[in-house]
């Protein structure tokens, strides 16, 4: 039986994804594989690229800012308060086409992808060894299928 979880403001472990930072504050190995709960801010033109989880459901909440999202080839611009969930299996992505930081909430169902995201948070700076991500992506069942938005629209 999964006990019940209680995760205090200081409890949660932080990582960064290029210049952002989220708060892992459950993982799948910690609600007995049920989900991953994170909270991150997105900067300016920050985003990952399109991509695909073969194994989780990815829902997220802004709330703050404003996020611009793709699920295949459609564009849906959401505000705080605004929730999004995309069934595995389908492409999406998202980015901060705005000044000011977004803030979000992430829920992966079922949990375990916060090691994937933890694995992509200790690679070395700048671009990944093409060979090392299509590694990480098999063991974390996640398939890149198109560039971040920013690059997709021109901005960067």
């Amino acid at each position: 039986m999964v006990e019940p979880l209680v995760v205090r403001r200081d409890g949660a472990k932080s990582i960064r994804l290029g210049p952002d930072e989220w708060v892992i504050r459950a993982t799948g190995a910690s609600t007995g594989g049920r989900l991953d709960f994170l909270e991150g801010t997105i900067s300016y033109l920050q985003g990952p690229p399109l991509h695909i989880h073969l194994e989780q459901d990815d829902t997220i909440m802004v709330v703050q800012g404003k996020l611009r999202v793709q699920i295949g080839e459609e564009f849906i611009d959401l505000s705080a308060g605004d929730l999004v969930s995309v069934p595995k299996g389908v492409a999406h992505t998202f980015a901060n086409l705005e000044a000011e930081p977004v803030h979000v909430i992430n829920v992966m169902t079922p949990g375990g992808f916060d090691l994937a995201l933890e694995e992509m948070a200790a690679l070395p700076p700048g671009p990944p060894d093409p060979e090392l991500l299509n590694e990480m992506s098999a063991r974390h069942r996640v398939e890149f299928v198109g560039p971040p938005i920013p690059v997709r629209l021109g901005m960067v």
